[in-house]
């Protein structure tokens, strides 16, 4: 991350360029074995400069876990739109790529929620709340007489959220592969939400 110690750089730019950095640090080494001195290395800046923006490596895990929850939050308004297919196609596509690109940290919390509620309770926070909002979604769907799902919405949600985490795997393994498991995910939704009056052939 060459640069962040210059002063072109803004303060909260600086600050996000060395959660990046972070990132990668965490998701190599795994939390036990990360320590302020590899975050720095991985910035390419010194340790006292990590410590100018966080006390420990505590307080940088914290504001990562803390910006990935954000972001999975953020992306719930990103995808409404008044078209209910382009709604399911947007925020499918939108959670599988972020779910991708932040597989491993999402892994590295999971694996410190093991032993810490306060990790715990972050993840439910992420997943909870997006299968709410999608059971919601689909509850309404119903209610208008647009869908006809094939179980429970709240059920449906769960098992998209766990595809969706099992495709975010195969595409990071291979990224080439994120629009073809996108597709895929969008037409299992489609198979298990059933539009009725051909409305998913409008798509």
């Amino acid at each position: 991350m060459r640069g962040i110690g210059g002063r072109s750089v803004q303060l909260e730019d600086k600050r996000e360029l060395l959660l990046d950095a972070s990132e990668r640090a965490f998701c190599r080494l795994g939390y036990a074995r990360t320590t302020m001195a590899a975050l720095a290395q991985e910035a390419g800046v010194t340790r006292p400069t990590v410590y100018s923006y966080f006390p420990s490596k505590d307080e940088v895990f914290l504001a990562l876990a803390d910006r990935v929850r954000r972001e999975f939050l953020a992306l719930q308004e990103q995808a409404v739109s008044p078209s209910p297919l382009e709604t399911i196609r947007d925020a499918l596509y939108a959670y599988l790529e972020a779910f991708t690109r932040h597989r491993g940290m999402l892994t590295v919390i999971a694996h410190e929620a093991l032993t810490d509620p306060a990790m715990g309770a972050l993840l439910e926070d992420v997943f909870s709340r997006a299968n709410r909002r999608n059971t919601r979604f689909i509850e309404q769907l119903a209610v208008e007489g647009l869908v006809s799902p094939v179980v429970e919405p709240a059920v449906l949600s769960e098992a998209i959220a766990g595809v969706t985490a099992r495709f975010a795997e195969q595409a990071a393994a291979d990224p080439e592969r994120l629009p073809t498991l996108a597709a895929d995910l969008l037409e299992l939704y489609l198979a298990m939400v059933r539009f009725t009056d051909g409305v998913a052939e409008r798509r």
